[in-house]
This record gives structure tokens, sequence and C-alpha cells, in this order.
């Protein structure tokens, strides 16, 4: 089901918005010799020949599974080579591949388990002391596990094991079209169960090659990617990009803002797009460094970009682009080279080329020039709904096939787009979603938690961080300690557990009994609230993992 209207698809389709272009196709035009993917902090490289060579030997082994066109197989795996060979690899045999953050535990691969219903899974066996393995294991699922790492049995390869092994040369592979889906992405969360958003290999390469095409970039550029490629944007901005346009990908695997530096310096890197996280980590080693890295396309949103931290990164020779999209919506704005410093600083960008964009008050006027509403896009960017949720893809589009993002905006005189809040309730953790009521489902869980309220507070460097405001029952005593080990035996991803516990008498309400809890933000603010040492979850540096 395509929600856009059967006009506009004949639209993108006549005038050549989309194509026929499929990875396949874009790859055989790159030179074999030259390097596509460089990994393990520059110790590792792999040229398009390589890549070509082993995406084949696994499309052909899981074509041997039985798996065709149109099924899905998840990937979750770290920024590593691997991870580009089992995109490609499934492209070729015509799957949808559906890419994985590797944070994700029990928790989240059950919902994606049941939702996609994947044939296949790749993942490490253990990755930052962390067994994949085991988890499978004790998920018991009978979905086609190969491993990343040393061999476990006969029944769950590795994936060296496979490239090594020519017995399934003769497995034919039909490749995707490019009207099918292709790729399916879980949202990070906007809502209690991530929702899975499907693109086609039409939406996406119209999206990269415009982004390509509008920030100016060419064959010289490198691009270098430390958002997870089990992101939408690692997967689309970062993975595929670099493949798209013939250019080398150099993935950082463990976030280190000095070995960045350094393995952006040795490798000529000069794109990217990631979240305000990582840039303020690199503005800081080189303001105490005192020194430049010269970066000409650094684009950045995902959460606030503060002007003054776009203002710092230039004198370090970082070119800021902000920029404003989704996983529904890919890049649906971005700053440009010629765009002034006000905007640069203060402004979510101007859209791409023959993307549409409106303000709409809450009538559903279009604003006035300089009038905040909602923020709706329209153009050959958008998804083609959500996987099996025809109800939740007609609310996603209007009748005219716009796109309801949730949130709110500005559009000033010059076109220039103004992000200024979100409708949903949402947090964002240094660019990963967090749902609010995913989390309050989960403390409801627990015996002594009688209500909870899950909201952001701001945090210097992440942009948000997670606090949880629970109201005990009578004599129950509760702490943060005892929520961190109950969500991590749940295999609750880390990044959405709450750093903060605060213990209330009641929750301040509404007359209809909603949660006011930007009342309860306040009362913090004011100090209201008395801080208990015991109930902080300290926010070390060393904790940010996977932003």
């Amino acid at each position: 089901m395509h929600a856009l209207t059967a006009v506009h698809t004949k639209t993108y389709r006549d005038s050549g918005l989309w194509t026929q272009e499929v990875l396949g196709s874009q790859l055989a035009q790159h030179d074999a010799d030259t390097v596509a993917v460089v990994d393990r902090d520059g110790y590792r490289q792999h040229t398009y020949g390589e890549l070509e060579r082993d995406a084949t030997c696994l499309a052909q082994y899981l074509g041997s599974l039985g798996i065709t066109a149109g099924e899905v197989v998840s990937v979750q795996l770290p920024n590593i080579y691997e991870a580009v060979v089992a995109a490609v690899a499934v492209h070729k045999l015509g799957a949808v591949i559906n890419p994985i953050l590797p944070n994700y535990r029990q928790q989240e691969l059950s919902h994606i388990f049941v939702t996609a219903e994947p044939r296949a899974l790749l993942t490490p066996h253990v990755y930052r002391g962390f067994d994949y393995v085991a988890m499978l294991d004790a998920m018991d699922t009978d979905i086609h596990h190969i491993v990343v790492g040393e061999e476990t049995t006969a029944d769950r390869p590795s994936l060296d094991s496979i490239l090594r092994n020519d017995a399934f040369k003769d497995i034919k592979l039909s490749g995707p079209t490019a009207e099918a889906v292709s790729e399916l992405i879980f949202s990070s969360g906007t809502e209690a169960a991530p929702k899975a958003i499907l693109h086609s290999e039409q939406t996406v390469n119209f999206s990269l090659r415009t982004a390509y095409q509008d920030m100016q970039l060419n064959g010289s550029d490198v691009v270098w990617m430390p958002s997870p490629v089990g992101h939408s944007t690692g997967f689309n901005y970062g993975l595929r990009f670099a493949l798209y346009h013939g250019l080398k990908l150099v993935l950082q695997d463990t976030w280190n803002p000095e070995s960045a530096i350094d393995l952006i310096r040795s490798q000529g890197c000069s794109y990217t797009l990631a979240a305000t996280t990582f840039l303020d980590d690199l503005v800081k080693i080189l303001e105490q460094r005192g020194e430049q890295l010269p970066f000409s396309c650094f684009g950045c949103g995902g959460a606030p970009v503060p002007a003054e931290l776009v203002r710092r990164a230039k004198k370090q020779g970082i070119q800021v682009r902000r920029l404003y999209g989704s996983t529904e919506v890919l890049v649906a704005t971005w700053n440009r080279s010629s765009s002034g410093p006000e905007q640069l600083e203060n402004s979510d960008g101007l859209p791409l080329s023959n993307i549409e964009l409106e303000i709409r008050n809450d009538d559903g006027a279009v604003a006035a020039t300089g009038e905040s509403g909602e923020i709706f896009v329209r153009g050959p960017n958008t998804c083609l709904g959500f996987f099996n949720d025809p109800e939740r893809t007609g609310l996603l589009f209007d009748p005219e096939g716009w796109v309801r993002s949730g949130d709110l905006g500005i559009q000033d005189s010059d076109g220039y787009l103004h992000v200024i809040g979100r409708r949903k309730e949402i947090i964002i953790r240094g660019g990963l979603n967090i749902a609010p009521r995913e989390i309050e489902e989960l403390l409801l869980r627990f015996s002594e938690v009688k209500k909870a309220a899950v909201l952001p507070l701001p945090h210097p460097r992440l942009g948000e961080y997670c606090c949880a405001a629970v109201v005990l029952g009578k004599g129950e005593h509760i702490t943060i300690a005892d929520l961190t080990k109950r969500l991590r035996d749940l295999g609750v991803a880390q990044y959405k557990w709450p750093e903060r516990l605060i213990h209330l008498s009641e929750l301040p309400t509404t007359a209809s009994g909603k949660v006011q809890k930007h009342k309860i933000v306040s009362m913090l603010q004011q100090q209201e609230i008395p801080i208990d040492i015991d109930d902080c979850r300290l926010l070390y540096d060393s904790e940010v993992v996977d932003v």
C-alpha cells in the first residue's frame, strides 16, 4: 500500500525523480579496485570488488535457505564491514533488509520478530561483552541465525564459514525491482511500540541522489559514519549513501572522539550525518588541543543543535549543516553551503529539491509565514507506509499524500524551517528516541510502583535524558539501582533506562486524569522536589554508547 496519491506517484516516475536504479546496478558502475569500506579504526579495508564477491556468496547462502524476494532478513551488527556485506547480500536476493540497533535486547527484538517475521538474522557472537547467541537461545526462536565471530553449530554458521564455502554458487539471485519494498526500518520509539517503516529503492535513491546534489558533494568526498548502521541515519546516509555514489565509507564502531579525529584525518573524511552528541564531543577535544579539523559537510539533526555549537565547530574547521528529517521522510530540509550565518546557526534548512513542506495550524490551514504549526512533508522521499498496518499508515498520510510529522515548526520568509518542538511525546537522548509510554508500562510491572510518569530532562551533551517519577505503594521503597537491575533483566536497551528517579506522593493531573508532566519538570527546575543522590544514575561520558 502506497499512501501517496496516484497522481503524485505518476508524476515522480514521469519526471525521472523515481528511476529504475537499484543498488546492484549502482555497484556495478564502481571500480572494483576502489576502496569501499574502512573499519576497525582504519586497520581494515575492503574494495568494491571484495564487497561484490562476499555479498554474492552470502546472498546465495541465504537463497539456499529458501529465502525469496520480499521476505525479511534482519541484520543486528555494529559498524563493521560485515554489516555492509549483509546489506548488499539481502539486496541481491531481492529480500527486504531490516537493520536493527546493536544495543537492542530481548524486549525490542521480541516486538521486531513478531511484527516483521524475519526469515534470517545476522548478529555478532559477542559484542561489547554481550552474548547475542545466549540471548537468541533464551528467546527460543526458529529464525535462521548467522553469527559474525566464532563458529557455534552447523545450524548456526559463522559468516566466515559461509564466505569460504562455494557450495551455493549455483543459486540464482533475482534482485529487487525499484518499486518493491527493499527496507523495513523500525523507528527508535516515537510510541510504545516502534513502527515498522517501509521504503523502496525509488524513495531511498531519490533521497540519496538529491542530498548529494544539493550539498554539492563530489567523487572525492569520503563518508565518515559514527551513527549506527542499524539506525536509519547510519544505514541510509552512511552505508547506502556511500555505495550509491561509489565513495569510501569509513565506519566508526566504538565511539571515542580522540580516535574519531585521528580516523577522520587519516582517511580524509569530509561528509557525515550524525547526532549533536558526536559533534559536541569532537569540538570539545579540538578546542582542548587547539586544533583544526577540516570537514566540509557535517549534517546534524535528530536533536536540538545549539547555535553556539555551530559557531564553535566552524572555528575548528567543521562546517555544520543543520537538517530536519525522520525515518518516514528521510532528510526533508538541509542547510546549504550558500546559507548565511543566521540560517546555518539558527535554522534547520531549506526543503531539498522537489520536496514540499507546509506548516499547518490546528485548523489544518497552511500557517502564515512565521506562524507555528505542525510540519507536513510530501515528495518522492516519503515512505511507503507501515508494514502490515494500514490503519497507522492512514493516520500518517493525509488524503493528498502529505506526511503528518507530529513535529512543530515555523517557516520564515526565506523558506527556512525552524523546528520548535514535538507534538509527539518523545525523549531524544543522544539522537536516539525513547518512548515514555514504553518505559512507564515496564515500571508499572514492578509491584512497588502504583503510578509512573517518564519525562525528559535537559542534558548539556546528550540533549535530553530519561527521568522517572513514581508513586509507590504504602511502605514500599525502590531505588534507581533497583530499576536498573530489573530493566537489564528484562532485556531493555541501556539508553532507555531512567537516569533519575523521583518519588512523589501523587502525580499532578488534569481534571480528566491526564498526567501533567510539564508540572513535574517545573517542580524540578524550581527545586521543589528534593534531590536524593541515591536516586541518580550518574551520566559518565563513558556510559554513552551507540548514540
